[in-house]
C-alpha cells in the first residue's frame, strides 16, 4: 500500500484511511459475510483458488480478511475476497476477521488497491473498475494514476478497452486476445473491430503483427479480410474461396505451424452433412 503515497487524498478528501487497520481479530461466521459491492473482480482462478483453499486447509487463514458491520448483523467485506472464496472452498464455516467503519469509497479503494496492486483483475476488470472511480467518484484519469501508481498513459488506455465491441471484450474475458492486440484493434474503424479481432485470432497474430496489420485495414473503405490476406500463406485464401463455391457453406481453413492445419466444413442439419459427403464422393 505504500507506494499509493499522497494519492489517496484525491480520492478520500479530507477523510482518512488507515492502512494498518487498527482492531482485534474475531471469529465471524462465513455465512453472514455478503461480497463487497465495490468489488471489480468478477472472475477467479478457480486452479490458484483450490491452491490457497489447500494451504488454509494445512495452515489456516494466516491474514485476517477486513469486515465492516452492517444494520442487520451481518457484514460486509472490505478486503480479502480470494481468502473469503478459498476459506469456503476448504470447507470452513468462520473466518478470522477485523472489523471496521468504511465508507463506500474506502470500500471501493480497498476492493481495487488489492486486486489491481496485486494484478488480480482482468483487463477489463481494471477497465470497469477505474470507470467506477470516475462515474461514482468524479475522479480524472490522473487522480486515478497517482492513486494507483501508474502511469496516465497506462490508465487510459486501459480505459479505452470499454469503447470496444462487447464481443471484442469477450474475447479479451475468454484470453483470446490481450490488451496488447485490442490496442491495435482500436486503431481501426469501429465497423471493422469485431473482423479485425477475428482475424487475429484466425492467424495467431503477435500484438506485434497486429499492430503491423493495422494499416491493411482502411478506415474509410472497409475491405474484407478475404481481399488483403495477411497470413504468409495467401494460397490458402484462395483454396478456402474455392471450397466455399464448391460447396455453398461456411468453410474455414485453420493453419498451424508449418505446413499442418485445419479444414472445417459446417453443417446444420444431417441433410446438408449427406450433401456435402456425396459431393466428395461425386469428385473421387
Amino acid at each position: 500500500m505504500t507506494r499509493l503515497g499522497k494519492g489517496l487524498s484525491a480520492l478520500i478528501k479530507n477523510e482518512e484511511i488507515d492502512h494498518s487497520v487498527q482492531g482485534s481479530v474475531n471469529s465471524v461466521k462465513i455465512e453472514l459475510i455478503q461480497p463487497n459491492r465495490y468489488q471489480p473482480r468478477k472472475v477467479f482462478d478457480l486452479e490458484k483458488l483450490q491452491d490457497l483453499a489447500q494451504s488454509i486447509t494445512e495452515n489456516g487463514v494466516i491474514q485476517p480478511i477486513i469486515i465492516t458491520q452492517l444494520d442487520d448483523n451481518k457484514y460486509e467485506l472490505i478486503a480479502g475476497e480470494r481468502r473469503l472464496e478459498a476459506s469456503k472452498l476448504a470447507g470452513l464455516t468462520e473466518i478470522p476477521a477485523v472489523i471496521r467503519e468504511a465508507t463506500p469509497r474506502e470500500k471501493l479503494i480497498f476492493a481495487i488497491i488489492e486486486n489491481v496492486q496485486r494484478e488480480d483483475l482482468s483487463p477489463l476488470e481494471e477497465a470497469k473498475a477505474y470507470h467506477q472511480l470516475i462515474e461514482e467518484f468524479e475522479l480524472t484519469h490522473s487522480d486515478i494514476s497517482t492513486i494507483m501508481g501508474k502511469d496516465r498513459a497506462t490508465v487510459s488506455n486501459t480505459l479505452r478497452l470499454l469503447k470496444l465491441p462487447q464481443v471484442v471484450q469477450d474475447m479479451i474475458d475468454r484470453k483470446e486476445i490481450t490488451s496488447g492486440h485490442a490496442r491495435a484493434i482500436l486503431q481501426v474503424s469501429v465497423e471493422l473491430q469485431e473482423e479485425f479481432a477475428e482475424f487475429i485470432i484466425k492467424n495467431h497474430l503477435s500484438v506485434r503483427k497486429a499492430e503491423e496489420a493495422v494499416n491493411r485495414y482502411s478506415k474509410s473503405k472497409p475491405v474484407h479480410i478475404a481481399q488483403k490476406p495477411i497470413y504468409e500463406n495467401e494460397e490458402l485464401y484462395s483454396i478456402e474461396a474455392n471450397l466455399k463455391k464448391h460447396f455453398g457453406k461456411n468453410v474455414k481453413i485453420k493453419p498451424k505451424a508449418k505446413e499442418s492445419g485445419e479444414l472445417i466444413i459446417t453443417f446444420k442439419s444431417r441433410k446438408e452433412l449427406e450433401e456435402i459427403i456425396n459431393s466428395f464422393m461425386s469428385n473421387m
